[in-house]
């Protein structure tokens, strides 16, 4: 009698420990100094989530750099972003996203702009633009196809047209914002 007892508690310990098991086998679960203190890895959350895009912007930022021949840069993964030199120029980039799956360049540059934007930084940007394929600001810069809007000091908005509006991209637009003796340029669109 002992020993049914014993099974029959074996039994109920493996079934109630495998009921558990299915429903977190896809969350990673870490010890931290004490068998009562647990950490849930967030990679595993993450990967687990109901994204609609690939949420792993350090892998498809590296596709992004490697397509363009970019090899040299630095990854910041608690921003998510790459950094590197471009033309003098240094450049944060990432691409990705849960919900919405962003492509985004920042260029800091010395060029300051005035109050017309000169021709060099619309080059600069116009430039970037082509090359990091953001197609909807691409040339649009060169033939003046854009509506700058004021936002402030030494500040500028530059917005276009969207040639497609049934492809559900969403062009931000071009932000310039002047500091000190840089300049600071976030271009960016996303897939809603």
């Amino acid at each position: 009698m002992k020993k049914t007892s014993y099974y029959l508690l074996l039994l109920i310990v493996t079934l109630s420990c495998s009921e558990k098991k299915s429903q977190t086998e896809n969350i990673r679960v870490k010890n931290i100094k004490s068998d009562t203190v647990l950490k849930i890895d967030d990679d595993a959350l993450e990967n687990n989530s109901d994204c609609v895009f690939d949420s792993d912007y350090k892998k498809i930022t590296e596709e992004w750099l490697n397509e363009l021949e970019i090899k040299k840069y630095v990854w910041d993964s608690k921003i998510n972003k790459a950094t590197f030199l471009y033309n003098g120029d240094t450049l944060t980039v990432y691409k990705g996203g849960c919900n919405h799956f962003i492509s985004s360049v920042e260029i800091k540059t010395v060029i300051y702009p005035n109050k017309e934007l000169d021709s060099t930084l619309i080059r600069k940007i116009n430039d970037i633009a082509c090359k990091f394929k953001f197609d909807n600001y691409c040339n649009k810069l060169i033939e003046g196809r854009f509506k700058k809007n004021e936002t402030g000091n030494s500040s500028f908005f530059l917005e276009f047209e969207d040639d497609d509006p049934e492809d559900n991209l969403i062009c931000d637009g071009i932000e310039i914002l002047g500091k000190e003796k840089n300049t600071i340029i976030k271009i960016s669109e996303y897939y809603n």
